[in-house]
């Protein structure tokens, strides 16, 4: 049944009444999900692109082929030569008694949903998971798992054996996690971030989301059985030039928020222990820190601009040392007794992109595209998801927002291809329960960004009266893609109270 452009979601993602829970518990599990590296390559040209030309490689196993991981997020032909720290698959399964639900953060570009629905349909029934949300963090200096980073334009850079084992690693995760379900206890707090690692928004109009809002899982004697995260980065300051696979900034802050923030082997501040997980915030826009932005580490008492590990590593523990100032003072506040609902839409996206359209046509890009006589001529399910988890509400956007659209700011520039007021309010903050809201970019699958309809401008003359094209459109579904989304949300929230 359609209802504007929205489908419910049949098989187990229904909508749950509200209901006293028994004993609440949880339990985390991180695995590796770093690919074997193979075959060696130089660049000679420090190009960053591989050029089988110019270029120098090394047929490790021999079958006279060169056997690469494709790196995303950036230009294509970006082979990695090597591996910095391990990319990782975190889980959490939370139980309140009654319902039981799991998490997973992978640290990968994008996951797109048929994959998503494929790891469902694989979990075991006896696990009794009632629902399940699957997140990449976006990382751009990890392998390609959407098929848009490969050796050539037409294509994909995706390696299906590492596609398997990928999915058996976050089923591994999960069932760990099953495993080490605890009684626990929930806090939450709203953390402020460091003004010396500010964020920057590449696209105007300027709205930052900023916030790092945090759950926090302890033991009845304090102890930190886990950590969730949510904040609005790109996952990519080593930038476009790295050829080393690492969960960048996300990794950093998991690191240093559990394990404690270490130079050279030095513990400089202890961290809260047990595991932490990354939930990437709204990032449309974009949300980064680039290439030139300055930040400042306190520790080494330096700034950084230059791209690269060590902007990662000041960044992602900044934010680490900013959840541990709160927690020692005493800023998390409890959830007592906090019980699970959770619910789902299925939302039918228009693929109005020529570039995605082709990319999807010719299998580049792994999805399942929908085929229609009447415009638009390819379609795509995706889906919204709403969480209720105590005090707390957890919103999985299938792409990467922007944060107007979650905190107001939307504008109608002159240059813009629609004269239209702003279609997506009220701003989703406004319009979520609960004393603490995360707000979840690529979780369920991975459709690009979100961008509001009266700021779409895929055609001259340009917006803000900039001289060439503003980035975004060019890796978004199309321009009725927000308003839908926006409205799936408000619908959710609206379903959910009381």
């Amino acid at each position: 049944m359609k209802i504007n452009f929205l489908t419910l979601v049949t098989a187990g993602i229904l909508l749950l009444a509200r209901v006293e829970a028994g004993e609440f518990q949880v339990g985390f599990a991180q695995l590796s999900i770093t690919p074997d590296l193979i075959d060696q390559w130089v660049d000679i040209n420090n190009d960053a692109q591989f050029d089988p030309d110019i270029d120098l490689w090394t047929d490790v196993n021999g079958n006279e082929k060169f056997d690469a991981v494709w790196m995303a997020g950036f230009q294509k032909k970006r082979p990695a030569q090597g591996i910095k720290d391990d990319l990782m698959a975190v889980a959490v399964v939370i139980d309140d008694g009654i319902n039981r639900i799991g998490i997973v953060s992978a640290d990968t570009v994008g996951l797109m949903r048929k994959f998503v629905i494929d790891i469902r349909e694989a979990v075991p029934t006896n696990w009794g998971l009632d629902y399940l949300m699957v997140h990449a963090t976006h990382n751009h200096e990890g392998p390609d798992t959407q098929g848009l980073w490969g050796p050539g334009f037409f294509t994909s850079g995706i390696d299906p054996d590492y596609m398997a084992q990928l999915q058996q690693n976050i089923l591994d995760a999960l069932s760990e996690a099953i495993d080490n379900l605890e009684p626990a206890q929930m806090s939450m707090a709203r953390i402020p971030t460091n003004p010396l690692t500010p964020i920057k928004d590449k696209r105007k109009p300027i709205v930052i989301d900023d916030d790092i809002r945090a759950l926090l899982f302890s033991r009845p004697d304090g102890s930190v059985i886990g950590t969730l995260i949510n904040f609005g980065i790109h996952v990519e300051l080593a930038w476009d030039k790295n050829l080393e696979l690492t969960a960048d900034v996300a990794g950093y802050l998991r690191r240093g928020l559990s394990e404690g923030i270490y130079y050279e082997n030095e513990l400089l501040k202890p961290g809260l222990g047990g595991t932490t997980l990354w939930l990437t915030g709204n990032i449309g826009g974009l949300m980064t820190s680039g290439p030139d932005d300055a930040i400042y580490d306190p520790f080494l008492e330096k700034t950084i601009t230059k791209p690269g590990h060590s902007k990662a590593r000041t960044f992602g523990y900044s934010l680490a040392n900013s959840v541990i100032d709160a927690f020692n003072e005493n800023s998390f506040v409890p959830s007592p007794e906090p019980t699970i609902t959770f619910s789902a839409l299925e939302v039918e996206l228009g693929i109005d992109n020529f570039m995605l359209s082709l990319g999807t046509l010719l299998g580049i890009v792994d999805s399942s595209p929908q085929f229609h006589l009447m415009p638009p001529f390819i379609r795509y399910l995706s889906e919204v998801a709403f969480i209720q988890l105590g005090d707390a509400t957890i919103t999985g956007i299938p792409g990467e927002l922007y944060p107007e659209i979650a905190v107001g700011g939307i504008e109608n520039p002159k240059g813009a291809d629609y004269a239209i007021a702003p279609q997506e309010v009220p701003h989703l903050r406004s319009q979520l329960p609960g004393k603490l809201n995360l707000m979840v970019n690529l979780a369920n699958d991975a459709i690009g960004y979100i961008i509001p309809k009266s700021e779409w401008d895929n055609a001259p003359p340009w917006i803000y009266d900039e001289n060439d094209e503003t980035y975004g459109e060019v890796v978004s579904l199309g321009p009725n893609t927000a308003p839908i989304i926006h409205q799936t949300v408000i619908k959710l929230a609206e379903e959910s109270k009381p």
